[in-house]
Protein backbone atom coordinates (compact mmCIF):
# COMPACT_ATOMS: atom_id res chain seq x y z
CA UNK A 1 0.00 0.00 0.00
CA UNK A 2 2.91 2.23 1.15
CA UNK A 3 4.66 1.63 -2.59
CA UNK A 4 1.28 2.38 -4.18
CA UNK A 5 1.04 5.64 -2.44
CA UNK A 6 4.43 6.51 -3.30
CA UNK A 7 4.37 5.52 -6.51
CA UNK A 8 0.95 7.69 -7.10
CA UNK A 9 2.61 10.65 -5.37
CA UNK A 10 5.89 10.42 -8.05
CA UNK A 11 3.58 10.28 -10.92
CA UNK A 12 1.33 13.20 -9.62
CA UNK A 13 4.22 15.45 -9.36
CA UNK A 14 5.44 14.55 -12.23
CA UNK A 15 2.93 15.07 -14.27
CA UNK A 16 2.12 18.41 -12.88
CA UNK A 17 5.73 19.61 -13.24
CA UNK A 18 4.82 18.97 -16.99
CA UNK A 19 1.82 20.71 -16.91
CA UNK A 20 2.89 23.53 -15.36
CA UNK A 21 6.19 23.97 -17.81
CA UNK A 22 6.60 26.83 -19.40
CA UNK A 23 8.75 27.99 -22.17
CA UNK A 24 12.23 29.03 -21.50
CA UNK A 25 13.05 32.25 -23.06
CA UNK A 26 16.31 33.98 -23.84
CA UNK A 27 16.38 36.01 -20.76
CA UNK A 28 19.20 37.96 -18.22
CA UNK A 29 17.97 37.38 -14.46
CA UNK A 30 20.57 39.98 -13.41
CA UNK A 31 20.72 43.96 -14.48
CA UNK A 32 24.22 43.92 -14.55
CA UNK A 33 24.53 41.07 -17.35
CA UNK A 34 24.60 42.53 -20.55
CA UNK A 35 25.50 41.70 -24.39
CA UNK A 36 24.87 38.41 -24.71
CA UNK A 37 25.34 36.65 -27.85
CA UNK A 38 24.94 33.12 -28.67
CA UNK A 39 26.05 31.67 -31.96
CA UNK A 40 28.31 29.83 -34.05
CA UNK A 41 31.76 29.83 -33.15
CA UNK A 42 33.77 33.42 -34.45
CA UNK A 43 29.89 34.05 -36.45
CA UNK A 44 28.42 36.45 -34.15
CA UNK A 45 25.54 36.90 -37.27
CA UNK A 46 24.67 33.49 -37.65
CA UNK A 47 21.84 31.38 -35.95
CA UNK A 48 23.24 28.98 -32.83
CA UNK A 49 22.81 25.97 -34.32
CA UNK A 50 24.87 22.70 -35.05
CA UNK A 51 25.30 19.22 -36.42
CA UNK A 52 24.77 16.01 -34.03
CA UNK A 53 28.36 14.78 -33.61
CA UNK A 54 29.45 17.36 -35.93
CA UNK A 55 32.95 19.95 -36.19
CA UNK A 56 30.68 23.30 -35.45
CA UNK A 57 30.50 25.20 -32.08
CA UNK A 58 28.09 27.20 -30.35
CA UNK A 59 29.84 30.32 -28.33
CA UNK A 60 28.12 31.80 -25.57
CA UNK A 61 29.36 35.35 -24.08
CA UNK A 62 28.41 37.99 -21.84
CA UNK A 63 29.41 41.06 -19.84
CA UNK A 64 28.83 41.20 -16.04
CA UNK A 65 28.48 45.19 -15.09
CA UNK A 66 29.64 44.85 -11.17
CA UNK A 67 32.83 43.98 -12.48
CA UNK A 68 34.36 41.65 -10.30
CA UNK A 69 34.39 37.73 -11.16
CA UNK A 70 31.81 35.66 -9.97
CA UNK A 71 31.87 31.90 -9.30
CA UNK A 72 29.64 30.87 -12.50
CA UNK A 73 28.83 27.48 -13.77
CA UNK A 74 26.38 26.46 -16.39
CA UNK A 75 24.37 23.52 -17.82
CA UNK A 76 21.91 22.30 -20.64
CA UNK A 77 18.53 21.62 -20.19
CA UNK A 78 16.86 19.53 -22.95
CA UNK A 79 13.49 21.11 -24.82
CA UNK A 80 10.80 19.99 -26.49
CA UNK A 81 9.84 22.02 -29.93
CA UNK A 82 7.30 24.44 -27.81
CA UNK A 83 10.84 25.46 -25.73
CA UNK A 84 9.37 23.89 -22.83
CA UNK A 85 12.08 21.11 -20.46
CA UNK A 86 11.38 18.06 -21.99
CA UNK A 87 10.54 14.93 -20.39
CA UNK A 88 14.44 13.72 -20.45
CA UNK A 89 16.87 12.83 -17.93
CA UNK A 90 19.91 14.55 -17.89
CA UNK A 91 21.99 11.41 -18.57
CA UNK A 92 19.33 11.00 -21.52
CA UNK A 93 20.78 14.17 -23.22
CA UNK A 94 23.67 15.13 -21.88
CA UNK A 95 27.30 13.32 -21.82
CA UNK A 96 29.32 14.78 -18.62
CA UNK A 97 28.68 16.03 -15.78
CA UNK A 98 25.88 18.76 -16.46
CA UNK A 99 27.55 21.57 -13.79
CA UNK A 100 30.23 23.08 -15.54
CA UNK A 101 32.23 26.07 -13.70
CA UNK A 102 32.62 29.22 -16.39
CA UNK A 103 36.15 29.24 -15.89
CA UNK A 104 36.98 31.42 -19.28
CA UNK A 105 36.66 35.18 -18.51
CA UNK A 106 38.98 38.45 -19.03
CA UNK A 107 38.36 41.84 -17.24
CA UNK A 108 37.37 45.02 -19.42
CA UNK A 109 41.17 47.49 -20.12
CA UNK A 110 41.08 50.93 -20.05
CA UNK A 111 36.99 51.48 -20.44
CA UNK A 112 35.45 54.00 -18.70
CA UNK A 113 33.26 51.52 -16.34
CA UNK A 114 34.59 47.79 -15.53
CA UNK A 115 32.93 44.56 -16.71
CA UNK A 116 34.08 40.88 -17.11
CA UNK A 117 33.49 39.35 -20.37
CA UNK A 118 32.61 35.62 -19.59
CA UNK A 119 32.39 33.46 -22.69
CA UNK A 120 32.22 29.64 -23.05
CA UNK A 121 32.61 27.15 -26.57
CA UNK A 122 30.12 24.19 -26.86
CA UNK A 123 30.23 21.20 -26.93
CA UNK A 124 33.64 20.62 -24.58
CA UNK A 125 35.77 17.82 -23.28
CA UNK A 126 33.30 18.54 -20.39
CA UNK A 127 29.78 18.30 -21.88
CA UNK A 128 27.96 17.78 -24.55
CA UNK A 129 24.82 16.87 -25.99
CA UNK A 130 23.86 13.50 -26.85
CA UNK A 131 20.50 13.88 -28.66
CA UNK A 132 19.04 16.34 -31.32
CA UNK A 133 16.51 19.32 -30.69
CA UNK A 134 16.40 22.28 -28.54
CA UNK A 135 18.42 23.27 -26.11
CA UNK A 136 19.17 26.01 -23.25
CA UNK A 137 22.12 26.60 -21.54
CA UNK A 138 21.52 28.13 -17.99
CA UNK A 139 24.20 29.90 -15.98
CA UNK A 140 24.11 30.33 -12.76
CA UNK A 141 25.88 31.55 -9.60
CA UNK A 142 27.53 29.06 -6.92
CA UNK A 143 26.70 25.88 -8.11
CA UNK A 144 23.00 26.78 -7.07
CA UNK A 145 20.68 26.76 -9.94
CA UNK A 146 18.19 28.12 -8.36
CA UNK A 147 20.39 31.45 -8.55
CA UNK A 148 19.99 32.04 -12.35
CA UNK A 149 22.07 34.15 -14.17
CA UNK A 150 20.77 34.02 -17.53
CA UNK A 151 19.47 31.14 -20.07
CA UNK A 152 19.63 31.12 -23.50
CA UNK A 153 18.60 28.84 -26.81
CA UNK A 154 20.34 26.99 -28.97
CA UNK A 155 19.63 24.17 -31.28
CA UNK A 156 21.64 20.48 -32.38
CA UNK A 157 20.14 19.23 -35.76
CA UNK A 158 20.27 15.63 -37.20
CA UNK A 159 20.00 16.82 -40.81
CA UNK A 160 18.02 13.49 -42.14
CA UNK A 161 15.68 15.55 -44.19
CA UNK A 162 16.08 17.74 -47.09
CA UNK A 163 14.46 21.14 -46.80
CA UNK A 164 13.64 23.40 -49.89
CA UNK A 165 11.89 26.44 -49.07
CA UNK A 166 10.87 29.41 -51.51
CA UNK A 167 10.03 32.84 -51.24
CA UNK A 168 7.22 33.84 -53.14
CA UNK A 169 4.83 37.24 -53.91
CA UNK A 170 1.07 35.84 -52.05
CA UNK A 171 -1.72 35.35 -54.80
CA UNK A 172 -3.75 37.23 -52.64
CA UNK A 173 -3.50 40.63 -55.05
CA UNK A 174 -4.25 42.89 -51.90
CA UNK A 175 -0.92 42.06 -49.85
CA UNK A 176 0.92 41.39 -52.40
CA UNK A 177 3.07 44.48 -52.39
CA UNK A 178 2.87 43.96 -48.43
CA UNK A 179 3.52 40.05 -47.54
CA UNK A 180 5.99 37.71 -48.17
CA UNK A 181 5.04 33.71 -48.38
CA UNK A 182 6.56 31.36 -47.04
CA UNK A 183 6.42 27.62 -49.12
CA UNK A 184 9.08 24.51 -48.59
CA UNK A 185 9.31 21.26 -49.37
CA UNK A 186 10.38 18.40 -47.33
CA UNK A 187 12.11 15.52 -49.19
CA UNK A 188 12.97 12.30 -47.14
CA UNK A 189 13.91 9.27 -49.22
CA UNK A 190 16.35 7.85 -46.72
CA UNK A 191 14.09 8.91 -43.80
CA UNK A 192 10.68 6.18 -42.98
CA UNK A 193 8.07 8.37 -41.92
CA UNK A 194 4.65 6.32 -40.92
CA UNK A 195 2.42 9.56 -39.77
CA UNK A 196 3.87 12.34 -41.02
CA UNK A 197 0.81 14.39 -40.23
CA UNK A 198 0.87 13.32 -36.91
CA UNK A 199 4.90 13.14 -36.25
CA UNK A 200 6.24 16.12 -38.08
CA UNK A 201 5.40 19.86 -36.93
CA UNK A 202 7.51 22.85 -38.96
CA UNK A 203 8.40 26.18 -37.44
CA UNK A 204 8.95 29.70 -39.51
CA UNK A 205 10.94 32.16 -38.08
CA UNK A 206 11.77 35.27 -39.51
CA UNK A 207 15.10 37.20 -38.88
CA UNK A 208 16.20 36.40 -35.04
CA UNK A 209 11.99 37.36 -33.83
CA UNK A 210 9.87 34.39 -32.37
CA UNK A 211 6.95 36.48 -31.78
CA UNK A 212 5.68 36.78 -35.07
CA UNK A 213 6.78 32.29 -35.19
CA UNK A 214 4.49 30.45 -37.53
CA UNK A 215 4.97 27.38 -35.59
CA UNK A 216 3.23 23.54 -35.55
CA UNK A 217 2.76 23.84 -39.58
CA UNK A 218 1.24 19.97 -40.53
CA UNK A 219 1.83 18.99 -44.08
CA UNK A 220 -0.69 19.58 -46.82
CA UNK A 221 0.40 17.17 -49.31
CA UNK A 222 1.38 14.11 -48.08
CA UNK A 223 3.66 12.50 -51.35
CA UNK A 224 6.44 9.64 -52.31
CA UNK A 225 9.62 10.76 -49.54
CA UNK A 226 7.63 13.97 -49.97
CA UNK A 227 5.76 17.04 -47.80
CA UNK A 228 4.76 19.93 -48.97
CA UNK A 229 3.64 22.63 -47.44
CA UNK A 230 2.30 25.45 -50.18
CA UNK A 231 -0.23 27.62 -47.63
CA UNK A 232 -1.37 30.79 -48.42
CA UNK A 233 -2.23 33.04 -45.62
CA UNK A 234 -1.08 30.78 -43.28
CA UNK A 235 2.54 31.29 -43.87
CA UNK A 236 2.50 35.04 -44.72
CA UNK A 237 4.95 37.22 -43.12
CA UNK A 238 4.70 40.97 -43.23
CA UNK A 239 7.64 41.98 -45.18
CA UNK A 240 9.06 45.07 -43.16
CA UNK A 241 11.47 47.24 -44.51
CA UNK A 242 15.24 47.31 -44.68
CA UNK A 243 16.54 47.65 -40.77
CA UNK A 244 18.00 51.27 -39.33
CA UNK A 245 21.64 51.13 -38.50
CA UNK A 246 23.19 52.72 -35.78
CA UNK A 247 27.60 52.64 -35.65
CA UNK A 248 28.48 52.92 -32.50
CA UNK A 249 32.81 52.04 -33.47
CA UNK A 250 33.66 55.23 -32.26
CA UNK A 251 33.01 57.64 -29.91
CA UNK A 252 35.30 60.34 -30.93
CA UNK A 253 34.08 60.92 -34.34
CA UNK A 254 30.06 61.05 -34.80
CA UNK A 255 28.58 58.84 -37.61
CA UNK A 256 26.36 60.07 -40.20
CA UNK A 257 22.76 59.76 -37.29
CA UNK A 258 24.86 61.29 -34.25
CA UNK A 259 23.63 64.49 -33.25
CA UNK A 260 25.77 64.53 -29.97
CA UNK A 261 28.05 62.90 -28.05
CA UNK A 262 28.62 63.87 -24.45
CA UNK A 263 30.60 62.54 -21.58
CA UNK A 264 28.54 62.37 -17.97
CA UNK A 265 30.51 60.08 -15.67
CA UNK A 266 31.02 57.31 -16.31
CA UNK A 267 29.29 56.71 -19.18
CA UNK A 268 29.58 58.75 -22.78
CA UNK A 269 26.19 59.47 -23.69
CA UNK A 270 25.03 59.18 -27.80
CA UNK A 271 22.09 61.24 -28.83
CA UNK A 272 21.15 60.32 -31.80
CA UNK A 273 18.77 62.17 -34.74
CA UNK A 274 15.09 61.54 -34.57
CA UNK A 275 14.32 59.32 -36.35
CA UNK A 276 12.33 59.45 -39.48
CA UNK A 277 8.65 57.26 -40.05
CA UNK A 278 9.22 55.32 -43.30
CA UNK A 279 5.58 54.13 -44.11
CA UNK A 280 3.99 55.31 -46.91
CA UNK A 281 7.32 55.63 -48.78
CA UNK A 282 9.43 54.07 -51.55
CA UNK A 283 11.35 50.95 -50.96
CA UNK A 284 14.59 51.13 -51.17
CA UNK A 285 17.38 47.99 -50.65
CA UNK A 286 20.51 48.70 -48.58
CA UNK A 287 22.44 45.82 -46.81
CA UNK A 288 21.98 45.15 -43.34
CA UNK A 289 22.70 42.73 -40.61
CA UNK A 290 18.65 41.79 -40.39
CA UNK A 291 18.60 43.24 -37.17
CA UNK A 292 21.55 42.11 -35.26
CA UNK A 293 24.70 43.43 -34.45
CA UNK A 294 28.19 43.08 -34.34
CA UNK A 295 30.65 44.05 -31.72
CA UNK A 296 33.50 46.46 -33.02
CA UNK A 297 35.77 49.62 -32.06
CA UNK A 298 37.74 51.86 -34.72
CA UNK A 299 40.48 52.74 -32.18
CA UNK A 300 41.23 49.62 -30.19
CA UNK A 301 42.07 45.87 -31.06
CA UNK A 302 40.33 43.97 -28.23
CA UNK A 303 36.41 44.50 -28.78
CA UNK A 304 35.42 42.07 -26.22
CA UNK A 305 37.56 43.81 -23.32
CA UNK A 306 38.46 47.49 -24.71
CA UNK A 307 34.58 48.44 -25.86
CA UNK A 308 32.83 50.87 -23.73
CA UNK A 309 29.36 51.01 -22.75
CA UNK A 310 27.05 54.05 -23.53
CA UNK A 311 24.09 55.38 -23.12
CA UNK A 312 22.42 55.93 -26.19
CA UNK A 313 19.00 57.97 -27.10
CA UNK A 314 16.58 57.13 -29.58
CA UNK A 315 13.05 59.63 -30.69
CA UNK A 316 10.83 59.27 -33.38
CA UNK A 317 8.54 61.84 -33.51
CA UNK A 318 4.74 61.07 -33.67
CA UNK A 319 2.14 63.95 -33.27
CA UNK A 320 -0.15 62.32 -30.80
CA UNK A 321 0.57 59.75 -28.52
CA UNK A 322 -0.89 55.76 -29.70
CA UNK A 323 -3.61 54.40 -27.88
CA UNK A 324 -3.67 51.27 -28.11
CA UNK A 325 -0.42 49.40 -27.49
CA UNK A 326 3.07 50.29 -26.98
CA UNK A 327 5.88 51.25 -28.85
CA UNK A 328 9.18 49.10 -28.78
CA UNK A 329 12.45 49.29 -30.10
CA UNK A 330 12.85 45.59 -31.72
CA UNK A 331 16.45 44.06 -33.15
CA UNK A 332 19.20 41.81 -31.55
CA UNK A 333 20.54 45.02 -29.25
CA UNK A 334 16.60 44.38 -27.34
CA UNK A 335 17.02 40.94 -27.50
CA UNK A 336 14.10 40.64 -29.86
CA UNK A 337 11.84 40.62 -26.91
CA UNK A 338 9.57 43.21 -26.11
CA UNK A 339 10.03 44.45 -22.36
CA UNK A 340 10.29 47.70 -20.03
CA UNK A 341 14.10 48.31 -21.54
CA UNK A 342 12.79 48.20 -25.25
CA UNK A 343 9.18 50.23 -24.40
CA UNK A 344 9.55 54.02 -25.48
CA UNK A 345 8.16 56.29 -23.90
CA UNK A 346 6.36 59.57 -25.29
CA UNK A 347 7.46 63.09 -24.40
CA UNK A 348 4.37 65.61 -24.33
CA UNK A 349 6.38 68.44 -24.83
CA UNK A 350 8.62 67.54 -27.81
CA UNK A 351 5.88 65.19 -29.36
CA UNK A 352 8.12 62.00 -29.88
CA UNK A 353 8.79 58.56 -28.66
CA UNK A 354 11.87 58.45 -26.40
CA UNK A 355 14.43 55.50 -25.11
CA UNK A 356 17.70 55.08 -24.08
CA UNK A 357 19.14 51.96 -23.92
CA UNK A 358 22.94 50.95 -22.52
CA UNK A 359 25.20 49.10 -25.02
CA UNK A 360 28.69 48.03 -26.07
CA UNK A 361 30.57 49.84 -28.76
CA UNK A 362 29.74 47.82 -32.18
CA UNK A 363 27.49 48.14 -35.41
CA UNK A 364 23.71 47.70 -34.70
CA UNK A 365 20.49 47.15 -36.55
CA UNK A 366 16.88 48.03 -35.31
CA UNK A 367 13.65 49.07 -36.22
CA UNK A 368 10.60 50.37 -34.03
CA UNK A 369 7.70 48.15 -33.67
CA UNK A 370 4.07 48.63 -32.49
CA UNK A 371 2.63 45.81 -30.06
CA UNK A 372 -1.00 45.59 -29.10
CA UNK A 373 -2.10 45.32 -25.70
CA UNK A 374 -3.04 41.35 -24.72
CA UNK A 375 -0.90 40.20 -28.01
CA UNK A 376 2.23 38.64 -28.70
CA UNK A 377 2.54 39.92 -32.06
CA UNK A 378 4.06 43.05 -32.85
CA UNK A 379 3.80 44.99 -36.16
CA UNK A 380 6.67 47.32 -38.19
CA UNK A 381 4.35 48.85 -40.49
CA UNK A 382 3.34 51.68 -39.31
CA UNK A 383 6.62 53.04 -38.59
CA UNK A 384 8.52 51.10 -41.05
CA UNK A 385 6.01 49.96 -43.74
CA UNK A 386 5.68 46.72 -45.38
CA UNK A 387 7.15 45.90 -48.65
CA UNK A 388 7.09 42.28 -50.33
CA UNK A 389 10.44 43.48 -51.89
CA UNK A 390 12.20 43.72 -48.65
CA UNK A 391 14.81 41.43 -47.92
CA UNK A 392 14.49 39.14 -44.80
CA UNK A 393 16.32 35.32 -43.76
CA UNK A 394 13.66 33.01 -42.94
CA UNK A 395 14.49 30.10 -40.86
CA UNK A 396 13.20 26.56 -41.38
CA UNK A 397 12.99 24.53 -38.26
CA UNK A 398 11.87 20.53 -38.99
CA UNK A 399 10.63 18.68 -35.76
CA UNK A 400 9.86 15.20 -35.70
CA UNK A 401 8.58 12.96 -32.76
CA UNK A 402 7.08 9.36 -34.07
CA UNK A 403 6.06 6.07 -32.99
CA UNK A 404 9.27 5.27 -30.39
CA UNK A 405 10.66 8.23 -30.21
CA UNK A 406 9.70 10.77 -26.47
CA UNK A 407 11.39 13.75 -27.27
CA UNK A 408 10.82 16.17 -30.63
CA UNK A 409 14.09 15.87 -32.78
CA UNK A 410 14.98 18.20 -34.62
CA UNK A 411 16.06 16.70 -37.98
CA UNK A 412 15.95 19.61 -40.70
CA UNK A 413 17.31 23.05 -41.30
CA UNK A 414 17.27 25.00 -43.61
CA UNK A 415 17.71 28.96 -44.20
CA UNK A 416 16.45 31.11 -46.99
CA UNK A 417 16.83 34.63 -47.93
CA UNK A 418 13.85 36.30 -49.79
CA UNK A 419 15.82 38.39 -52.13
CA UNK A 420 18.42 35.50 -53.73
CA UNK A 421 15.91 32.82 -53.25
CA UNK A 422 12.54 34.92 -54.82
CA UNK A 423 10.04 32.94 -56.76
Amino acid sequence: MIKKLVLISSIFVFACHFINAQPILNKTYKPSIKTVQCHKQDWPLSYPIINLNGSDFIQLSFDDLVGETKDYYYSIIHCNENWEPSQLMETEYANGINEVPLLDYAYSFNTSIDYVHYKLTFPNNDLSPLISGNYVIKVYENANDDNTVLTQRFMVTEQLVNVIPQVKYTMNSDLRKAKQEIDLTILHPNFEMSNPLNDVKVSILQNGRTDNAITQLKPQFIKQNELVYNYNRETMFEGGNEFRWLDLRSIRFQSSNIKDISFHDPYSHVELFPDRILAGQSYFFNNDFNGRYVIEIQEKNEPEIEADYVFVHFALPQAEPMVGGEVHILGGLTGWKFTDESKMEYNFNFKQYEASLLLKQGFYNYQFAFKPNNLEEASVSMFEGSHSKAENDYLILVYYSGMGDYYDRLIGVSQVNSVSNRQ
